[in-house]
């Protein structure tokens, strides 16, 4: 079993801990809290997608096409993938006092997301360890299953298995780090048949060569595209800031954008089977 390195454990004592928010029946403290440190990295990371999917289809016609979100908690990354609306579109109507999701009736949730014409084209598969989250983001139609598991202690079950199979693409946007090698080394077992591309967004300072390594021994290539790095969200605190730009200079990371910027930034990593030449 692959276990966390120094610097991994290092950096999650540093980083700002959202997950009092990740395991309630409803999602308002969750965008409240995110808002808070404009956390905006699904927004940025969307038009990657985006062009993802769209490179993808040439090359897997069929319809719909299956995306397992690793880390997909409440559904921000189907919203945003399914329907026309933005990230602030999301947190007005999750934060303010009369937006249509402020209410704790999921008949109202329902509708919402009912109006938005939900794209039929894209099947998402949620992954988190939160029941709870997922269970909100099923139930108001955003992803078509949830697989409640943390696959760093636990083996999928074979209904997840079967949840998992003919995977197109993988996606990941805050949960590197969390989520290890260990988690995307059993998803991709149980997804290898269909050979799925892997996109991931791992915010600094998080490395991502251990994942990296393992998809090789699938025969994936990973590339790390600079020019696509995004801001994930503010710094929370100074101390954290302190602690994660420290983590950066042990690492030899380039931090003159958390330095200049005041956020933290993730870098994105694209693995592709050798066959499909991405």
């Amino acid at each position: 079993m692959m276990s966390m390195s120094g610097s991994e454990s290092g950096v999650r004592a540093a980083k700002h801990d959202f997950s009092p928010t990740y395991d309630q029946p409803w999602p308002h403290a969750y965008y409240k809290a995110h808002l808070a440190l404009d956390y905006m990295i699904c927004d940025r990371t969307r038009p990657v997608f985006e062009n993802i999917i769209a490179r993808l289809r040439r090359q897997r016609p069929h319809r719909p096409l299956k995306i397992v979100d690793i880390g997909a908690s409440y559904g921000l990354n189907a919203a945003l993938l399914r329907t026309p609306l933005t990230l602030d579109d999301l947190y007005a109507a999750y934060t303010l006092a009369d937006g249509p999701l402020a209410s704790q009736r999921l008949e109202d949730h329902q509708a919402f997301f009912t109006r938005q014409k939900l794209r039929e084209d894209l099947e998402i598969v949620g992954l988190d360890p939160s029941g709870q989250a997922l269970r909100y983001a099923r139930d108001v139609g955003l992803i078509g299953t949830a697989i409640a598991a943390n696959l760093e202690t636990e083996q999928l079950s074979l209904e997840d298995r079967e949840a998992l199979r003919d995977a197109d693409l993988i996606i990941s946007t805050g949960c590197v780090g969390y989520a290890t090698a260990q988690t995307f080394q059993r998803v991709y077992e149980a997804t290898a048949a269909t050979r799925p591309w892997v996109a991931s967004f791992a915010m600094h300072p998080f490395g991502y060569g251990e994942i990296a390594a393992m998809l090789a021994e699938f025969g994936l290539v990973t590339i790390e595209s600079a020019h696509l790095r995004q801001r994930q969200r503010w710094f929370s605190t100074e101390h954290e800031r302190a602690s994660i730009l420290a983590l950066m200079a042990e690492q030899g990371m380039d931090d003159r954008l958390e330095r200049t910027t005041g956020y933290i930034y993730a870098a994105f990593h694209l693995s592709t089977p050798r066959e499909d030449g991405a």
